[in-house]
């Protein structure tokens, strides 16, 4: 909890002082007298039970005016906490490339998988998918078998739109309100679509950061076996564009890693779900607290009225 006001906390050293003018000790009696006990006994039998109930209900409620004066700033429960985080994963079809086995695309998913594990529940994690375009897979939920589901139905596709994918990824975050980061994973370079640039910079006003993994052997080429050999176009399997990554990380705020192999990818998949932020809303609790308060002030006062003697 934070204090928009704390200065009105000042008001309890007043409330410490109405409390001691109400339990101030009466003054006993100077001659003796022979039915003084029988007064006192015959006093709180009067009273009744729990004689000190009004002053603590009177006090609780001053306590908590105090605490609306201060203006506290609350963390909402349920569907209102929680960050979110989006996958964007490369389907291109470089990702077919077996340096990492199965193949690029499958030791993904594998790493998402482990991503959705490590998440704390209260995360909501979407899903974006490009190659030539993007497509939102799964906007964000808590729902991991659902996640689950939408990783297994990736699809290799033509070219690599990186700005594409997180143009999308931004526009989930604002549908979801605005605060969250982006774990971007591509094996090659953009080729078409927005500049990411500009997507980074997109991200960075709304307080998004990129972490941007690339994955591949430097060095690596297909052989005759692998899939991609047969592709035509590609010269090499190892096109990163580790330059543009490492940009898109450092825009934001985020931080950029180059993956050479399945279980690295997985371990740092891991890592990333363990340090994600957790952006809880607030809300000012300064009506409720009044209320309530001013509510068991008059509630003490009254039951000091009626079930006190005069």
């Amino acid at each position: 909890m934070s204090l928009l006001a704390p200065e009105a906390l000042s008001l309890l050293f007043l409330l410490g002082f109405l409390l001691l003018g109400l339990h101030r000790r009466r003054p006993k009696a100077r001659l003796p007298h022979p039915l003084v006990p029988l007064l006192r006994e015959a006093a709180r039998e009067a009273r009744g039970p729990l004689p000190w109930l009004p002053t603590l209900l009177f006090a609780l409620g001053l306590l908590l005016l105090a605490l609306a004066a201060a203006r506290p700033l609350l963390p909402l429960p349920g569907r209102g906490g929680g960050g979110v985080a989006i996958l964007v994963v490369d389907v291109s079809r470089s990702m077919m490339a077996t340096d990492l086995r199965p193949n690029r695309l499958e030791a993904a998913k594998e790493a998402a998988r482990t991503f959705l594990q490590e998440a704390p529940p209260g995360v909501r994690i979407g899903l974006v998918a490009f190659s030539g375009f993007a497509q939102t897979l799964q906007p964000p939920t808590r729902d991991r078998p659902r996640l689950l589901q939408s990783l297994e139905s990736l699809e290799f596709g033509r070219s690599t739109a990186i700005g594409e994918g997180l143009l999308e990824a931004l526009r989930l975050i604002r549908e979801a309100g605005g605060r969250g980061e982006i774990l971007l994973l591509t094996d090659g370079r953009n080729r078409t679509g927005a500049d990411p640039l500009e997507a980074a910079a997109e991200a960075a006003r709304m307080g998004v950061r990129i972490f941007a993994v690339g994955v591949g052997v430097p060095g690596w080429t297909p052989g005759p076996e692998d899939p991609v050999s047969g592709l035509g176009f590609l010269a090499g399997a190892f096109e990163l564009d580790e330059e543009l990554l490492w940009s898109l990380a450092a825009f934001t705020g985020g931080q950029y890693y180059l993956v050479t192999s399945e279980g690295d990818l997985s371990a740092l998949y891991r890592e990333l779900a363990q340090g994600l932020r957790l952006e809880a809303r607030t809300a000012e609790a300064t009506g409720p607290l009044g209320l309530l308060g001013g509510f068991l002030a008059l509630l003490g006062l009254t039951v000091r009225r009626y079930l006190s003697p005069a």
